[in-house]
C-alpha cells in the first residue's frame, strides 16, 4: 500500500473491526485495494473480499470512509472500516514484512525460496561463496566463512532455515546465528547428527530460551521425503511459530 501511494496511486484499506458469531475471519485482517483494482491480503473468504473490493472502489470514488458489515450466514458476520488514502498520506500500522533467511543452497533451499515468496516473505539466501542456485531470492549474500553470518541484520521478523547438508558449514552457521533475534532457527539433519550439537551448545552456556528457538530436524512432521515436501514442512512450521500456533490439526 505504501509503495502504491509513493508512486502516486490512490488506495484503500478495508479492515475487520468486529465479529459476530463464527465467521471465517478475525479482527485486524485487512484487504488493500489499489485504484487500479489490484488487491492484496484478505478479509477471510472470497465473498468478504469481493464485498470489500466493491466498497473500497466506492470509497475511492467518493473520497469517503465507510463502515459496513458483511454476512457469512444468518448468525455470523463481520464489521469493517473502509478507509481511502491519497498519495502522500501515511498508512497506519506495522508494515514490517516478515523475511525468510535461507542458509545454504541445494534442492530444499531452492524450494524454500519459491514457497517463501508465494507466502509473502521477503527471501534472503546466504551461501558459502557465490551461487546461482538461489537466483530467485530477493537478496543473495555470499559469505566466505560462517562467522560473517553473525553480522547479518536479523530481527524479530526474520525466520531462519539452515538448508544445507554440509555439517562443516551448517553447524558453525547455527552457532553464529544464536546471537541473533530470530524467533525461529530451523536446521536440517537427523537427531543422530544434530542432538550432540544441541547438547554441546547447552554445555557451552547457551540459555534454555535461546536454544528453544532451534528446531532440528527442521519442520513439522508431515512424513516429508522430497525436497519440496521438506521445504513445505519447514515453512509450515515457520508460519505456525509466527502465528503462535502449535501446528496440530484443526479440531
Amino acid at each position: 500500500m505504501r509503495e502504491a501511494l509513493d508512486r502516486g496511486e490512490r488506495a484503500a484499506i478495508v479492515t475487520v473491526t468486529g465479529l459476530e458469531g463464527d465467521p471465517p475471519s478475525r479482527e485486524g485482517m485487512a484487504l488493500g485495494v489499489l485504484e487500479s483494482g489490484a488487491t492484496f491480503g484478505t478479509l477471510g473468504c472470497d465473498g468478504f473480499d469481493r464485498s470489500g473490493a466493491a466498497d473500497a472502489a466506492r470509497a475511492l470514488g467518493q473520497k469517503i470512509r465507510l463502515e459496513r458489515s458483511y454476512d457469512w450466514d444468518a448468525s455470523s458476520r463481520i464489521r469493517v472500516e473502509v478507509r481511502p488514502f491519497e498519495p502522500g498520506e501515511t498508512v497506519p500500522g506495522n508494515v514490517e514484512r516478515p523475511e525468510l533467511v535461507i542458509i545454504g543452497a541445494g534442492p530444499v533451499g531452492r524450494a524454500l525460496v519459491a514457497l517463501g515468496r508465494v507466502l509473502g516473505f521477503r527471501v534472503r539466501a546466504a551461501t558459502e561463496g557465490k551461487s546461482d542456485e538461489m537466483r530467485d531470492a530477493d537478496e543473495r549474500i555470499a559469505v566466505r566463512e560462517t562467522g560473517e553470518l553473525a553480522k547479518l541484520a536479523i530481527g524479530p521478523e526474520s525466520y531462519v532455515v539452515i538448508a544445507g547438508h554440509d555439517e562443516s558449514f551448517s553447524q558453525p552457521a547455527l552457532k553464529a546465528l544464536l546471537s541473533s533475534k530470530a524467533p525461529y532457527i530451523g536446521m536440517m539433519g537427523s537427531r543422530r547428527h544434530t542432538g550432540p550439537l544441541i547438547e554441546e551448545l547447552r554445555r557451552a552456556g547457551y540459555s534454555k530460551e535461546s536454544l528453544a528457538r532451534v528446531h532440528t530436524p527442521v519442520g513439522l512432521d508431515l512424513g516429508a521425503q522430497t525436497p519440496e515436501e521438506i521445504a513445505l514442512a519447514a515453512i509450515a512450521h515457520v508460519v505456525a511459530v509466527r502465528r503462535g500456533r502449535s501446528g496440530s490439526p484443526l479440531a
